[in-house]
């Protein structure tokens, strides 16, 4: 009975050796998980108001003199901001910003507001709030958001000079690039983006003078505007030399006179012809003294008509000539002329031009 069972356990136990093991399933390969885009820059984070109107022990500068509820008001309106931000929507987070600095001057809202503006491409604006931002050094920055600050504001320098003007004529006012910007005396600077910019200089009774300037990044540039009288600056310019006029007139009298010398010579032969005549021709003369006894006395005659007719004829060219000279003299009148002064600037100092205008 024990064979038989060995038996039967051995045909079970010898296929089940046998046979082949059977391989496990493959691991199907994992997609790859799709890459998030990276997260846009998050602005500055929130500023912490303090815990009451004049803080103690841990006060800081920014928060002396503002009261409890404008912190939290400023507050706010910087997570408002921040939330616009976050959308890209930054005219509109700018303008909760611009809210929030009338409430509560602290220096991580000026820093939103900066990196803002420049988002918006306004350079100007955003180097005047990172000053600002930064009044404190690198309070209440992190570090890398100090470092951040930093590197915004080397950025914005090279982007952005300053322009100062000085003027001392009193009732002067001068404009930079065709807006008013202050009266004189006096002397203000501006922050100004590079490149090419305009100073106008203004007075009543003083030729307006406009200056160029070329601000660089980083830079300084000044200007001292000094406006000239009228009365000296305006020109008296003719249309020709002022002695030509006068000489063609003069000429014309000159020949005039010489064709009336010329006429008088004639005259006067005339007189000595007729005189003749008279004596010669007492009984009478054949007509045109044609007789060849008569011929010494109808050359007189004909000679002095002559001189008479070129003398006329001079004397008539010669007052056209003088005529002319009249009507120059008239057209040749001076006229007031006022220059248009440019200075530009030059190496060393600043070059003037004159352009004259009628």
């Amino acid at each position: 009975m024990k064979r038989l069972a060995y038996l039967v356990i051995a045909c079970v136990a010898v296929p089940a050796l046998a046979a082949p093991k059977k391989k496990p399933p493959a691991p199907k390969p994992e997609k790859p998980a799709p890459e998030e885009p990276a997260p846009a820059p998050e602005p500055a984070p929130k500023p912490t108001p303090a815990t009451s109107a004049m803080p103690t022990g841990e006060s800081k500068p920014w928060s002396q003199g503002v009261p409890q509820d404008k912190q939290d008001k400023a507050s706010a309106l910087y997570e408002e901001g921040n939330q616009l931000f976050a959308q890209q929507a930054h005219a509109p987070a700018l303008a909760k910003y611009k809210e929030a600095i009338a409430l509560w001057e602290h220096p991580l809202i000026r820093f939103n507001m900066a990196v803002t503006e420049i988002r918006l491409e306004r350079i100007l604006d955003a180097a005047d709030d990172l000053e600002k931002a930064l009044r404190y050094g690198d309070k209440p920055f992190k570090p890398e958001l100090y470092q951040q600050a930093l590197d915004y504001q080397a950025l914005i320098k090279g982007r952005v000079g300053f322009v100062e003007a000085s003027c001392e004529q009193d009732k002067a006012r001068l404009l930079f690039d065709g807006k008013p910007w202050f009266d004189c005396p006096g002397t203000q600077k501006i922050r100004v983006l590079a490149g090419e910019h305009a100073i106008v200089g203004e007075k009543e009774g003083y030729l307006t003078a406009s200056t160029k300037v070329v601000a660089s990044g980083g830079q300084t540039v000044s200007r001292k505007i000094k406006l000239v009288p009228l009365d000296t600056a305006v020109i008296v310019k003719y249309r020709y030399r002022r002695w030509i006029p006068w000489t063609v007139f003069a000429l014309g009298l000159v020949i005039g006179g010489g064709g009336g010398g010329v006429w008088y010579l004639g005259k006067q032969e005339m007189d000595q012809f007729e005189k003749e005549f008279t004596a010669t021709c007492q009984n009478g003369c054949e007509p045109g003294l044609t007789d060849p006894s008569h011929a010494a006395l109808a050359a007189k005659r004909d000679d002095a008509v002559l001189r008479g007719q070129i003398g006329i004829g001079v004397a008539s060219l010669g007052g056209a000539v003088a005529i002319t000279g009249i009507i120059l003299a008239i057209m040749n009148r001076g006229q007031r002329v006022m220059p248009n002064v440019e200075v530009a600037p030059a190496a060393g100092g600043g070059v003037a031009s004159v352009r004259f205008g009628f």
